[in-house]
């Protein structure tokens, strides 16, 4: 059972603060991490910053961030369709004529489905450094499934992204990032290569106190697949705008880097990562959807967002859209630290920030609909949110949100069975004397035979039990 989340402010409290510092240096400690640095956000702003470890760095010193370099290159690419420049079922051959598996879809790149390999042929890119487009294409890369049959994570199906991008633009992947992404969500840390102080990857040794510097190879036409440096603050914000936590800078740019509509089906589970264990992982448009069970009387959680690794550095972003709580953590070591969730389970959390509302004032009428609602002989209350969306619930806990549709009524968007599907009030004389949701009638008391109840009423009426 899920304990209630106190309303709390964006600043955490110094007890707060020093559980970060603490859990942040005993991370760094247990992994033998010469450098740490994270950030925690709370309702879109950068609420905490902290630093561990013997290697010099502060909250403005940039790591290189691998991977998560890919969720931003997606947000350029969805920029295309939403402008409806390509399609997602699109396949890339259409726009790329040179791209290994040209059948392969847009969307299947995004997913790691395309059926493309790993890595590149040819020496480990990560520390040997890859050259242009054209050596990727010439260097023989063979799909290794058909697209769409399998998840089958691939850095360079990224390349192929990054390429599509430099062809739609006539520029570079990075210099579409820092215009259409970084500079307009203030992400001012982040770029291609670091713009300021920026700290040094190192091997370190599993069993002595002994470190080696890791090179820091260009990687050409891999690049938007990981070259990417930032800082933990930098990736909280673009983390809080994903999830559309607000903001100063996710306010500012809003919708018009990528709207908020199309940020909510980045984060739609569509392949699962199915490692011959119980599936607690699915990947979405350009990110990854963690589904992590509470311990120790912590609520279950689910977090969108990317992690990263390359040689000298590892890095992880994670951003709850229920609440807005993010967390991004850098460190230099080529082992690792693990992962952000020792910081997402310190957090106690916001007041639960709303996630699904879509934009525009609530109806009306939504207090007429308020109270309870029966399916057949089930109650269910409908109570109107704070944002104006109206919540559908059943004792047993099912629910589902809906919000104002298009040209009237209401649509599901969070949630249940009913996501996605229409919710009408039926109207016979009086308001809202029924409720059509998804064909299902919903009436005040059970099986109101006063309403046009599908398949009819027993005309004998509710009998007592023998």
């Amino acid at each position: 059972m899920t304990a209630a989340r106190p309303d709390l402010s964006p600043t955490p409290t110094p007890d707060e603060a020093a559980r970060f510092d603490a859990a942040l240096r005993a991370r760094c400690r247990e992994r033998r991490v010469p450098a740490l640095s994270a950030a925690v956000g709370r309702a879109g702003e950068v609420a905490w910053t902290g630093t561990a470890g013997w290697a010099p760095s502060g909250p403005g010193t940039a790591f290189r961030i691998g991977s998560i370099t890919k969720p931003m290159t997606a947000v350029a690419v969805l920029r295309l369709v939403a402008a409806g420049r390509l399609g997602l079922n699109d396949p890339v051959g259409r726009h790329l004529a040179d791209a290994p598996a040209p059948d392969a879809t847009v969307a299947q790149l995004l997913t790691h489905t395309a059926g493309l390999p790993a890595e590149p042929p040819g020496p480990w890119w990560e520390r040997h450094g890859a050259g242009p487009w054209d050596g990727l294409v010439a260097s023989g890369v063979e799909p290794l499934w058909e697209p769409g049959e399998r998840h089958h994570y691939s850095n360079v199906g990224f390349a192929v992204l990054g390429r599509l991008l430099e062809e739609a633009h006539g520029r570079s992947w990075d210099a579409v990032l820092r215009d259409e992404v970084w500079a307009p969500l203030g992400m001012t840390s982040t770029g291609r290569t670091p713009s300021g102080e920026s700290a040094v990857g190192y091997a370190v040794h599993p069993d002595a106190d002994r470190v080696l510097v890791e090179p820091v190879a260009a990687y050409g036409a891999m690049g938007p697949a990981g070259e990417v440096w930032s800082t933990p603050s930098d990736l909280v914000r673009f983390g809080s705008w994903l999830v559309g936590a607000g903001g100063a800078a996710g306010d500012a740019a809003g919708d018009d880097v990528l709207p908020l509509a199309w940020r909510r089906r980045m984060a739609v589970p569509r392949a699962v990562v199915d490692d011959d264990v119980p599936f607690t992982s699915a990947w979405g448009l350009g990110v990854s959807v963690h589904h992590a069970q509470g311990d120790e009387g912590r609520p279950d959680r689910r977090t969108v967002g990317h992690g990263g690794s390359v040689p000298g550095f590892t890095a992880t972003l994670r951003a709850d859209p229920a609440t807005g709580d993010v967390v991004a953590v850098c460190g230099s070591s080529t082992a690792g630290f693990g992962d952000a969730s020792f910081l997402l389970d310190l957090l106690d959390g916001p007041a639960p920030v709303p996630v699904s509302a879509p934009a525009g004032p609530a109806d009306p009428g939504a207090l007429a609909l308020a109270g309870t609602w029966y399916w057949g002989p089930m109650a269910y209350t409908l109570s109107v949110r704070p944002d104006g969306c109206l919540d559908l619930s059943a004792l047993d806990g099912r629910s589902t949100v809906f919000g104002p549709a298009p040209g009237g009524g209401w649509v599901g968007v969070a949630g249940g069975y009913w996501r996605g599907e229409r919710l009408r009030p039926v109207a016979t004389g009086t308001p809202a004397e029924a409720l059509d949701v998804g064909t299902f009638h919903l009436t005040r008391t059970p099986y109101d035979p006063a309403t046009a109840v599908p398949g009819g009423v027993d005309p004998a009426g509710w009998r007592a039990v023998d």
